[in-house]
C-alpha cells in the first residue's frame, strides 16, 4: 500500500511585526511509511520541510513549532535521496538542535531502498534501527554538493581491499589556524607543562597552520620573553582561526576589516555546507576551486583505468636497453569517498623501488616539521629520516615524473619544481619510528596549495603486524582506517575538497614500524602552481 506524504516547507513574512506562516507543498510517493504529525527547530535555527499525513497537511495548529528564523540557512530547496544500505528497516528523521532531543520522523525505509526529500541546504537527518533509539550512522548534514545520502554499514565506506584496515578508534585531531595582529616578532608554543615545546613564529599579518588535539594548549609571547604572554588558547574543534592581539598595540584597521568579511564568509559557508572553510581567505575572497584534473570517487570499489607510455625500468643503462617498450596498465581502485583515497597496484618495478632508496640514501638527514618561513623544527612527531630527489636526477626518476603525470591526467610540463611539484621526498623509518596525524595543505597567507599527495611504497612490510601503515584517522565515518599497499604500489589523495577548502579528512599518519623498516616516497603537487 502506497501512502503519500506532503512535505511542506514554512517560510516567514514580516508584516507590521506579525508573522504569517505561508505553506508550499510537494507530494511524494514513499513505500510503507507511518508519519508522525510533530516537528521542530534544525541545528541552525534555519527553516525545514515538515512531514504530514495527506488527510491532516491543512491542519495549522499543527504547524505551530514550525516558525523558524530562515536567515542562517540557504532558502533554496532541495531534493535529495536517502538510501539504505542495511539488511534490516531503518527509521528516517530531521534533527533539531543538537543540544535539544528535537526530531520528526520523516518514515521508514526498507533494506536496500531509498526515498526523497524536498529539504534546505543545512537540514539534518538521521536514521535508527526500526522501532529502536539506536543510531546506525552519524547524522547526514544537507549540503548544496550533495543530492545523495547513504546510510550503510561501516564495511561499505571503505573498501574490502585487502591492503585495507578499519581502525574503529576516534580521534580528538584537529588543524587550527593562528593569525598574529601584533606588530611585532610573537614565537608561538605549546604547553608540554614545562618550558613549552616552540613551533615556530609570527609577524603581523601573517598565519600558520599547526596539527593539534583538542583540549591542547599553545601560547604566543613577545619572542622569547615568555613574561609577555599576548594570547593562550585551548583547542576546540568547532574553532578554526585564533587571533594573536596585543591590546595596547592594536593592528590597523584594514586588518579588523578584512578578518570580519573572513569571519562572515566563514559563517556562511559552514551553514551553506555543514563544514567549516579551513584554507586561505584574501582580499578577493577565498581561494578557488582547484583547477587541476581531480578523479572522482563515487562508489567504493570503482577502478579508474589509464595507461602510461613511460615505460618501467629494469636496469642501470640506456632506455634502449633497460627500459620496457610495453604501455603501463595504471589502475586506481577507489577505497575512500571522504577523504578522496585510491590504491594504485604494480606502480613502480622492482629496480624503480630499488633505485629511488640507493639515490636517496647519501642525502638522509633527520625529517623536520612546520612551514619554512615560520620557522621548522625537528620534532617528536616525527622521526624519520628524509632525502630528496630532483625530477633531473637521472632517466629512471624523470620517467616517474612523466608516469605520475599520466596517472594523475596533467601536463607533465607541469610536474617541475618551479611549476607546480616539488622535488620527490624519500623518507625511511626504522623501529619505532613514525608521523603523527598530520595535514598535507597548510595556510600562510596566500592561495597557493598542496593539492595532490602521491604516496610511493618502496617496501613490502614482513608481517601483517609489522606497522608502517599510512592511516586516515577521520576516514571511515570518523572511525579511522589504515592502508598499506606493498612494495611498488601507490597510494593517491586529494588535499583540498572540489570547491578549493582544505580537506580535513585528509588528516593522515606514518603508523610506527613494529618490525624491519620502512621506505616511502612523497610526491606532492601544487594548485594553481607552487608556492
Amino acid at each position: 500500500m502506497n501512502i503519500y506524504v506532503l512535505l511542506l516547507c514554512v517560510s516567514l513574512l514580516l508584516d507590521n511585526l506579525a508573522i504569517h506562516k505561508v505553506f508550499c507543498g510537494e507530494v511524494l510517493e514513499l513505500q510503507e511509511v507511518e508519519v508522525d504529525n510533530y516537528g521542530d527547530a534544525t541545528i541552525d535555527g534555519s527553516s525545514r520541510n515538515d512531514v504530514y499525513e495527506e488527510d491532516n497537511y491543512e491542519d495549522e495548529s499543527s504547524l505551530e513549532t514550525s516558525i523558524l528564523d530562515k536567515s542562517q540557512s540557504d532558502t533554496s530547496s532541495v531534493l535529495v535521496t536517502f538510501a539504505n544500505r542495511f539488511n534490516y528497516p531503518i527509521t528516517l528523521y530531521w534533527q533539531g538542535d543538537s543540544t535539544s532531543n528535537e526530531k520528526f520522523k520523516i518514515g521508514d525505509i526498507e533494506p536496500n531502498s531509498e526515498i526523497n526529500v524536498d529539504t534546505f541546504i543545512g537540514h539534518n537527518f538521521y536514521a535508527t534501527k526500526l522501532g529502536s533509539d539506536e543510531k546506525v550512522q552519524t547524522s547526514k548534514k544537507i549540503t548544496k554538493s550533495t543530492s545523495e545520502y547513504s546510510f550503510e554499514p561501516l564495511e561499505k565506506m571503505v573498501t574490502k581491499n585487502p591492503f585495507v584496515t578499519i581502525l574503529n578508534v576516534r580521534t580528538t585531531a584537529m588543524s587550527a589556524k593562528f593569525r598574529c595582529f601584533v606588530p611585532s616578532k610573537v614565537h608561538i608554543w605549546y604547553d608540554n607543562g614545562q618550558d613549552g615545546s616552540f613551533q615556530g613564529f609570527l609577524t603581523l599579518g601573517k598565519e600558520y597552520t599547526i596539527n593539534t588535539y583538542e583540549g591542547h594548549v599553545f601560547y604566543f609571547t613577545e619572542g622569547d620573553d615568555k613574561t609577555k604572554e599576548y594570547a593562550r588558547f585551548v583547542m576546540n574543534k568547532d574553532q578554526v582561526t585564533y587571533l594573536v592581539m596585543d591590546p595596547e598595540r592594536p593592528p590597523p584597521n584594514s586588518y579588523l576589516v578584512q578578518q570580519a568579511k573572513e569571519d562572515a564568509f566563514m559563517a556562511e559557508y559552514l551553514n551553506r555546507t555543514g563544514i567549516r572553510w579551513r584554507h586561505y581567505f584574501g582580499p578577493d575572497g577565498p581561494r578557488p576551486p582547484p583547477s587541476l584534473h581531480m578523479w572522482p570517487a563515487n562508489n567504493i570499489g570503482e577502478v579508474h583505468k589509464v595507461v602510461s607510455h613511460e615505460g618501467k625500468w629494469i636496469c642501470n643503462g640506456t632506455s634502449e636497453e633497460c627500459q620496457s617498450k610495453d604501455p603501463v596498465p595504471i589502475n586506481l581502485e577507489v577505497v575512500s569517498l571522504q577523504p578522496r583515497v585510491f590504491i594504485i597496484p604494480n606502480f613502480l618495478s622492482d629496480f624503480e623501488v630499488e633505485e629511488i632508496k640507493r639515490l636517496a640514501e647519501p642525502g638522509m638527514v633527520l625529517s623536520q616539521v612546520g612551514d619554512v618561513a615560520a620557522g621548522a623544527f625537528e620534532s617528536g612527531t616525527r622521526t624519520s629520516r628524509n632525502a630528496w630527489l630532483q625530477r633531473e636526477t637521472n632517466q629512471v626518476t624523470d620517467t616517474l615524473f612523466r608516469r605520475a603525470a599520466d596517472l594523475l591526467q596533467v601536463d607533465e610540463a607541469l610536474l617541475h619544481r618551479n611549476r607546480n611539484a616539488e622535488d620527490m621526498q624519500v623518507v625511511h623509518y626504522t623501529h619505532g619510528q613514525k608521523y603523527d596525524s598530520h595535514h598535507d595543505w597548510g595556510v600562510s597567507g596566500y592561495p597557493e596549495s598542496r593539492f595532490i599527495t602521491l604516496l610511493f611504497y618502496l617496501t613490502q612490510m614482513p608481517s601483517p603486524n609489522a606497522g608502517g601503515e599510512t592511516s586516515f584517522p577521520k576516514g571511515a565515518n570518523g572511525r579511522g582506517f589504515k592502508v598499506q599497499p606493498g612494495k611498488g604500489s601507490a597510494v593517491l589523495f586529494y588535499n583540498l575538497l572540489e570547491d578549493g577548502n582544505g580537506d580535513d579528512l585528509a588528516l593522515h599518519a606514518a603508523l610506527p614500524v613494529n618490525e624491519g623498516e620502512k621506505w616511502l616516497a612523497n610526491f606532492w603537487v601544487w594548485d594553481p602552481k607552487r608556492k
